[in-house]
């Protein structure tokens, strides 16, 4: 195994932060090995030694005001800009200025993009297993010591709980390694009772499902929503995600081919909102998970 590079850790480090990010991490790809096959660092990038992780936090009052159009004082404009748009392309840059520089200094990186529909072009062409992103930034977050999973199955991190976003660079740079987390617990369910789960519009976590993973010798537990309820959600089509208007959800797992046809058939003001302000520039309607998270305030 290659020595670690302290001084270059430090550096890029610094540069992270100066260029915007709130945190940064490295996890060893080691701690990555319990990933499904096809999704490892190592898979994208035989040489890869590092993974390193970046987060932005998102500003309390874009989260706090997020609401109904019904409710004075509330809009869900400020999140789909500020709190996901945003700073996906300003995660996306930094992830991107980082890529380079490392190869500048002669080691190969790669940067994947935030999660977005692009992330799934694996799964969308294969259609095996559930929906999964080509490369996770939340265990990629956990791997670097940036915080834990809570049991909305987000990153809680100790400075500002669910409300951050991460992005990653695989490179085959030797570099210092960051601990695993590890303080008191960032998730409480049984002080806010699973508040995630309770404010879900699309009832994605009724099921109470759980996922385990191994991180680092590790293992961690998070509730495992129901992917194609949580759509619901994400596009607008259930009311209490933000959308103007919504269609009823059909008992039990979440149905494909429903979800397609809510789709073509949404129209007027949430179409639009979706149509022209929706992905890379903005992102989606929901995110009570996020929101209502009272993780960051317990510490």
């Amino acid at each position: 195994m290659k020595r670690e590079n302290v001084r270059l850790t430090r550096e890029l480090e610094s540069f992270i932060v100066s260029q915007g990010a709130d945190l940064v991490g490295v996890a060893p790809v080691e701690r990555l090995s319990g990933a499904p096959q096809g999704n490892r660092p190592q898979d994208y990038m035989p040489e890869a030694t590092s993974v390193i992780s970046i987060g932005m936090n998102l500003q309390n009052g874009v989260c706090d005001v997020w609401g109904e159009y019904t409710e004075p004082g509330k809009s869900i404009s400020p999140y789909l800009f500020y709190g996901y748009g945003l700073t996906n392309l300003e995660l996306g840059r930094i992830a991107n200025n980082v890529a380079k520089r490392l190869e500048r200094e002669g080691y190969k990186s790669l940067a994947f993009p935030p999660t977005w529909t692009i992330s799934f072009y694996r799964w969308l062409g294969q259609r095996k297993g559930e929906l999964a992103a080509d490369f996770s930034h939340r265990h990629a977050a956990v791997a670097a010591g940036l915080g834990e999973f809570g049991w909305n199955g987000l990153v809680l991190a100790p400075e500002f709980g669910a409300r951050v976003r991460f992005n990653s660079i695989i490179t085959s740079a030797p570099l210092k390694a960051t601990p695993l987390y590890d303080g008191p617990p960032l998730c409480q369910p049984r002080k806010c009772r699973k508040l995630c789960a309770r404010v879900c519009p699309a009832q994605a976590y009724a099921s109470n499902d759980v996922r385990e993973v191994s991180i680092g010798g590790r293992r961690f537990q998070y509730g495992k929503p129901d992917i194609i309820r949580c759509q619901y959600g994400i596009l607008g089509l259930v009311k209490g995600s933000g959308s103007i208007q919504g269609v009823d959800i059909p008992p039990g797992r979440g149905n494909w081919r429903h979800l397609s046809q809510a789709m073509k058939e949404q129209g007027g003001a949430d179409r639009a909102l979706r149509d022209n302000c929706f992905g890379i520039i903005c992102g989606d309607f929901c995110g009570r998970c996020l929101h209502q998270c009272p993780a960051h305030s317990y510490w």
